[in-house]
């Protein structure tokens, strides 16, 4: 196995502090760390994981959380105490929402809404894995949904059928639940071009308002759903095709509906963001012949599943707790967290899209787009993807990190736009 401190990764080579051998970010020394070097930022400016946030609702939560943990770190890794001082703020913010609504204030109920849904999001990051998270996850979609409706265009609740699942690999029957929304303006001749938008490993279906109204303005419907092993997703988190039978599905359903909702599915096109973005190669390549295009953005495809890089995720870029909540995303559950942590470590490889010889078949035309800088997904991954074959390209965006941002999302809407165009 790779030694931990091996130079293998472009971060090592550029990281101002270093670990170990791999970068080290500050915010992991304390939750208030955390939330004054890293999440106030992001939640002041409503970006993620803050979107559709208020930072006034945050604030005392963290100072909460800092009081009851004395300021110690581990209380990130303990999901049900982490979750705990999220609700009141949440529940309180619903009932407000609901008064407003009585009272006919539609704007201020659906902001009310989706402030209590953001709460209710932080509160079971980065994964929905024990009692309270599970049950923040329910109340946020229970709230989201209610100010969904409220949108312009709505976002629209759908089942979709899981049509292709396969029991006998761990699937369960459960349908796809998706978030629709169609753009309300004039309907193009040939129908409106579709996103299947893809999530990531901790911004579901309710997490992604901004994006989602981009897409509508751009003139895009957009059916967003959950990866395996995440949200409400039904596919087995552990099998590595699991996540083609969803795309099955959901391709199945867009072609059934599309008189209905005045879809063109010659323009299907797919974005996945993140963990979303290793879903999003894969489909690229095993659906190309149903796919328009498709854009992945910070994604990863082999070394993310490194075990050096998997030992060192909890101490770089992201917010806290990766490589724990990948773990249980990828299928590996047991109550022993060190335990599941050491066997995906070594089972991962088998997720690997260069070890199962996916990227050698033909794609759709593709977006490759990642930070130079990204320690969440290293970028060696973007290069392996956008080299092999042909028709995709390859936006690397200097001195910046995961999703390429800020700026990336302009390059994806545009991207998005261009090559439809050229579609005609």
């Amino acid at each position: 196995m790779m030694s931990p401190s091996a130079t293998a990764y472009h971060v090592q080579t550029t990281a101002e502090v270093l670990r170990d051998g791999f970068p080290y970010f500050s915010h992991h020394q304390s939750v208030s760390a955390l939330w004054s070097q890293k999440w106030r930022i992001s939640c002041a400016a409503g970006i993620y994981p803050f979107v559709d946030g208020n930072v006034q609702d945050f604030d005392p939560v963290f100072a909460e959380l800092e009081n009851i943990s004395g300021n110690d770190p581990a209380i990130l890794f303990q999901p049900d105490d982490y979750a705990a001082p999220f609700f009141p703020p949440a529940q309180r913010l619903t009932e407000s929402a609901e008064n407003s609504a009585s009272l006919g204030d539609t704007a201020q109920a659906r902001e009310q809404f989706l402030r209590a849904a953001a709460l209710y999001r932080i509160a079971r990051f980065p994964i929905n894995r024990s009692t309270l998270s599970q049950k923040a996850w329910e109340a946020g979609k229970a709230v989201y949904e209610r100010g969904g409706l409220l949108m312009d265009p709505p976002s629209t609740p759908v089942d979709i059928a899981f049509s292709h699942a396969d029991p006998s690999s761990g699937d369960r029957t459960d349908s796809i639940q998706a978030y629709l929304r169609v753009p309300t303006g004039v309907r193009p001749d040939d129908g409106w071009p579709i996103v299947l938008f893809i999530c990531g490993l901790d911004a579901y279906r309710t997490d992604n308002t901004q994006r989602r109204q981009q897409h509508n303005d751009h003139g895009f419907a957009t059916l967003i759903f959950e990866i395996p092993g995440t949200g409400d997703c039904p596919a087995a988190p552990n099998d590595p095709t699991a996540p083609d039978r969803i795309m099955s599905s959901v391709l199945d359903w867009v072609s059934d509906h599309s008189r209905r909702y005045g879809i063109d599915v010659t323009k299907t096109v797919v974005r996945g963001i993140s963990t979303g973005g290793y879903y999003a190669f894969r489909a690229a390549h095993t659906h190309a012949d149903r796919l328009f295009a498709v854009a992945a953005q910070g994604g990863g495809c082999h070394h993310m599943f490194d075990p050096a890089w998997i030992h060192a995720q909890d101490q770089m870029e992201y917010p806290f707790a990766l490589a724990e909540a990948l773990a249980y995303k990828f299928g590996y559950r047991e109550n022993d967290e060190a335990e599941a942590l050491e066997r995906y470590a070594t089972e991962a490889r088998k997720f690997s899209l260069v070890d199962s010889g996916l990227l050698g078949a033909a794609s759709c035309k593709l977006l490759v787009l990642n930070g130079m800088e990204d320690s969440i997904f290293p970028i060696e991954d973007s290069l392996i993807v956008a080299t092999q074959g042909t028709g995709k390209d390859l936006i690397v965006r200097g001195n910046l990190r995961h999703m390429a941002n800020p700026g990336g999302e302009e390059t994806v809407l545009e991207w998005f736009d261009a090559t439809v165009k050229r579609r005609g």
